[in-house]
């Protein structure tokens, strides 16, 4: 989680890839952490990816992005490094995530 918190992937329109170099490292590089995991994955010229595992009739989803506002200056902790304190991680583009020190 801290590597990908690493990738300031605000969106730019301006640049080569279509949300911007930053958004795809971040989707290449989740789509790398899926294939690790033992998921297959497509990445649909950096405008989507996904995950999958398992094979069968159903399927369970889940959406969501990458791309993230501009963090501004107000920050407690620097906004692109995923701060661990007191059980909890502090970045820009988590919301609420508590660190656990075990396998769910």
């Amino acid at each position: 989680m801290q590597e990908l918190l690493a990738i300031e992937s605000m969106a730019r329109r301006d640049q080569e890839k279509p949300f911007g170099n930053s958004v795809a490292q971040a989707l290449d590089y989740t789509l790398s952490l899926c294939q690790r995991m033992g998921f297959h994955t497509k990445n649909a010229d950096g405008l989507y990816g996904y995950a999958e595992i398992g094979e069968g009739a159903e399927i369970i989803g889940c959406l969501g992005h990458l791309d993230v506002v501009p963090a501004g200056d107000d920050w407690h902790y620097p906004p692109y490094a995923g701060a661990i304190d007191g059980g909890r991680m502090y970045g820009r583009g988590i919301s609420g995530a508590v660190w656990q020190r075990r396998v769910w």
